[in-house]
Protein backbone atom coordinates (compact mmCIF):
# COMPACT_ATOMS: atom_id res chain seq x y z
CA UNK A 1 0.00 0.00 0.00
CA UNK A 2 2.84 2.41 0.89
CA UNK A 3 4.46 1.72 -2.50
CA UNK A 4 1.24 2.63 -4.32
CA UNK A 5 0.87 5.87 -2.33
CA UNK A 6 4.53 6.76 -2.95
CA UNK A 7 4.09 6.16 -6.71
CA UNK A 8 0.97 8.34 -6.78
CA UNK A 9 2.77 11.15 -4.94
CA UNK A 10 5.74 10.89 -7.33
CA UNK A 11 3.41 10.93 -10.34
CA UNK A 12 1.62 14.02 -8.97
CA UNK A 13 4.92 15.86 -8.44
CA UNK A 14 6.09 15.00 -11.97
CA UNK A 15 2.76 16.13 -13.45
CA UNK A 16 2.86 19.43 -11.57
CA UNK A 17 6.48 19.99 -12.66
CA UNK A 18 5.58 19.31 -16.30
CA UNK A 19 2.65 21.70 -16.13
CA UNK A 20 4.87 24.39 -14.63
CA UNK A 21 7.24 24.11 -17.59
CA UNK A 22 4.38 24.47 -20.05
CA UNK A 23 2.51 27.15 -18.16
CA UNK A 24 2.43 30.69 -19.36
CA UNK A 25 0.83 33.66 -17.82
CA UNK A 26 -2.38 35.55 -18.25
CA UNK A 27 -1.48 38.96 -19.63
CA UNK A 28 -4.79 39.53 -21.36
CA UNK A 29 -4.72 43.23 -20.53
CA UNK A 30 -0.99 43.77 -21.18
CA UNK A 31 -0.73 43.24 -24.92
CA UNK A 32 -1.87 46.12 -27.08
CA UNK A 33 -3.47 44.29 -29.99
CA UNK A 34 -6.26 45.12 -32.36
CA UNK A 35 -9.69 43.77 -31.55
CA UNK A 36 -10.50 40.52 -33.32
CA UNK A 37 -12.38 40.86 -36.57
CA UNK A 38 -16.16 40.71 -36.36
CA UNK A 39 -16.22 37.27 -37.99
CA UNK A 40 -14.04 35.75 -35.27
CA UNK A 41 -15.93 37.54 -32.48
CA UNK A 42 -19.26 36.29 -33.77
CA UNK A 43 -17.94 32.76 -34.18
CA UNK A 44 -16.90 32.55 -30.54
CA UNK A 45 -19.12 34.93 -28.53
CA UNK A 46 -17.63 36.32 -25.35
CA UNK A 47 -14.36 34.49 -25.84
CA UNK A 48 -11.10 35.82 -24.50
CA UNK A 49 -7.62 34.87 -25.60
CA UNK A 50 -7.04 31.28 -26.66
CA UNK A 51 -3.90 29.27 -26.03
CA UNK A 52 -2.28 27.03 -28.60
CA UNK A 53 -1.66 23.39 -27.70
CA UNK A 54 1.46 23.48 -29.91
CA UNK A 55 4.64 24.30 -27.99
CA UNK A 56 8.08 24.88 -29.51
CA UNK A 57 10.77 23.20 -27.43
CA UNK A 58 14.28 24.54 -27.97
CA UNK A 59 17.64 23.13 -26.98
CA UNK A 60 21.03 24.67 -27.45
CA UNK A 61 24.02 26.21 -25.79
CA UNK A 62 23.35 28.59 -22.89
CA UNK A 63 19.74 29.32 -23.78
CA UNK A 64 17.73 31.29 -21.20
CA UNK A 65 14.51 29.54 -22.29
CA UNK A 66 13.40 26.02 -23.19
CA UNK A 67 9.79 26.47 -24.36
CA UNK A 68 7.89 28.90 -26.55
CA UNK A 69 4.11 29.03 -26.21
CA UNK A 70 1.50 30.99 -28.14
CA UNK A 71 -1.53 32.99 -27.07
CA UNK A 72 -4.10 33.94 -29.72
CA UNK A 73 -5.21 37.47 -28.88
CA UNK A 74 -7.06 38.04 -32.14
CA UNK A 75 -6.34 35.69 -35.03
CA UNK A 76 -9.36 36.18 -37.24
CA UNK A 77 -10.09 32.73 -38.60
CA UNK A 78 -13.07 30.45 -38.21
CA UNK A 79 -12.98 28.28 -35.05
CA UNK A 80 -12.60 25.14 -37.19
CA UNK A 81 -9.34 26.52 -38.63
CA UNK A 82 -7.73 27.64 -35.37
CA UNK A 83 -5.85 24.43 -34.54
CA UNK A 84 -4.48 24.30 -38.08
CA UNK A 85 -3.22 27.89 -37.82
CA UNK A 86 -1.74 27.25 -34.34
CA UNK A 87 0.15 24.20 -35.59
CA UNK A 88 1.28 26.04 -38.73
CA UNK A 89 2.70 28.91 -36.64
CA UNK A 90 4.54 26.54 -34.28
CA UNK A 91 5.97 24.40 -37.10
CA UNK A 92 7.02 27.46 -39.08
CA UNK A 93 8.73 29.06 -36.07
CA UNK A 94 10.47 25.79 -35.25
CA UNK A 95 11.81 25.63 -38.82
CA UNK A 96 12.86 29.31 -38.76
CA UNK A 97 14.76 28.84 -35.50
CA UNK A 98 16.42 25.66 -36.72
CA UNK A 99 17.44 27.32 -39.99
CA UNK A 100 19.30 30.15 -38.25
CA UNK A 101 22.68 28.57 -37.56
CA UNK A 102 23.84 31.71 -35.75
CA UNK A 103 21.62 30.81 -32.80
CA UNK A 104 23.04 27.28 -32.40
CA UNK A 105 19.82 25.73 -31.25
CA UNK A 106 17.48 22.95 -32.20
CA UNK A 107 13.72 23.35 -32.16
CA UNK A 108 10.85 20.89 -32.33
CA UNK A 109 7.10 21.12 -31.88
CA UNK A 110 5.29 19.33 -29.07
CA UNK A 111 1.53 18.95 -28.66
CA UNK A 112 0.21 19.59 -25.15
CA UNK A 113 -3.48 19.78 -24.32
CA UNK A 114 -2.43 21.33 -21.00
CA UNK A 115 -0.85 24.27 -22.84
CA UNK A 116 -4.23 25.00 -24.47
CA UNK A 117 -6.00 25.19 -21.11
CA UNK A 118 -6.27 28.80 -19.80
CA UNK A 119 -6.10 27.44 -16.24
CA UNK A 120 -2.45 26.58 -16.87
CA UNK A 121 -1.54 30.17 -17.78
CA UNK A 122 -1.99 31.87 -14.44
CA UNK A 123 1.61 32.02 -13.24
CA UNK A 124 4.88 32.51 -15.06
CA UNK A 125 7.37 29.74 -15.49
CA UNK A 126 11.11 30.20 -15.76
CA UNK A 127 13.04 29.54 -18.98
CA UNK A 128 10.03 30.31 -21.14
CA UNK A 129 9.15 32.73 -23.96
CA UNK A 130 5.50 33.65 -24.47
CA UNK A 131 4.25 34.84 -27.86
CA UNK A 132 1.01 36.79 -28.15
CA UNK A 133 -0.12 36.80 -31.77
CA UNK A 134 -2.92 38.40 -33.79
CA UNK A 135 -4.04 38.65 -37.41
CA UNK A 136 -6.61 41.04 -38.77
CA UNK A 137 -8.51 39.78 -41.81
CA UNK A 138 -9.76 43.32 -42.47
CA UNK A 139 -6.41 45.11 -42.49
CA UNK A 140 -4.36 42.05 -43.53
CA UNK A 141 -1.89 42.64 -40.71
CA UNK A 142 -0.01 40.21 -38.51
CA UNK A 143 1.18 41.26 -35.09
CA UNK A 144 2.99 39.72 -32.16
CA UNK A 145 4.61 40.51 -28.87
CA UNK A 146 7.30 38.50 -27.09
CA UNK A 147 7.42 38.10 -23.32
CA UNK A 148 9.89 36.56 -20.89
CA UNK A 149 7.43 36.80 -17.99
CA UNK A 150 4.15 38.30 -16.84
CA UNK A 151 5.14 41.85 -15.89
CA UNK A 152 4.95 44.87 -18.18
CA UNK A 153 8.76 45.09 -18.25
CA UNK A 154 8.97 41.47 -19.47
CA UNK A 155 7.74 42.41 -22.95
CA UNK A 156 10.87 42.53 -25.11
CA UNK A 157 9.33 42.85 -28.58
CA UNK A 158 6.16 44.18 -30.19
CA UNK A 159 5.59 44.33 -33.93
CA UNK A 160 2.76 44.65 -36.41
CA UNK A 161 3.18 44.52 -40.18
CA UNK A 162 1.24 43.97 -43.41
CA UNK A 163 0.75 40.35 -44.39
CA UNK A 164 2.19 39.28 -47.73
CA UNK A 165 -0.91 37.19 -48.44
CA UNK A 166 -4.57 37.41 -47.43
CA UNK A 167 -4.34 33.72 -46.43
CA UNK A 168 -3.75 33.56 -42.65
CA UNK A 169 -1.94 30.23 -43.18
CA UNK A 170 0.88 32.17 -44.87
CA UNK A 171 2.75 32.63 -41.61
CA UNK A 172 6.39 32.47 -42.76
CA UNK A 173 6.95 36.27 -42.67
CA UNK A 174 5.51 36.31 -39.14
CA UNK A 175 7.64 33.45 -37.84
CA UNK A 176 10.83 34.67 -39.55
CA UNK A 177 10.33 38.03 -37.82
CA UNK A 178 9.76 36.34 -34.45
CA UNK A 179 12.89 34.22 -34.99
CA UNK A 180 14.88 37.37 -35.87
CA UNK A 181 13.74 39.11 -32.67
CA UNK A 182 14.64 36.03 -30.62
CA UNK A 183 18.06 35.99 -32.30
CA UNK A 184 18.67 39.63 -31.35
CA UNK A 185 17.53 38.97 -27.78
CA UNK A 186 19.89 36.00 -27.54
CA UNK A 187 22.79 38.01 -29.00
CA UNK A 188 22.29 40.89 -26.57
CA UNK A 189 20.99 38.89 -23.59
CA UNK A 190 18.05 41.30 -23.47
CA UNK A 191 14.72 39.66 -22.65
CA UNK A 192 13.04 42.65 -21.00
CA UNK A 193 11.67 46.00 -22.15
CA UNK A 194 14.59 47.98 -20.69
CA UNK A 195 17.98 46.31 -20.87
Amino acid sequence: METVVLRLVTLSVLTISSLALLSGCDRSESTPAPAPAAEATEAVPGSGPRYSPFVVEVTGTDLPFEHITFKDVGISVAPDDQEFIYETIAQSLSAALGADQGMSLEARVLYSEDAADPAHHRACAARHVYVDVWHSAESLKWGYSLWSGCGEDDQFAWREFAATSPDPASVDPLTRDIAAHLGRALATGCFTRNC
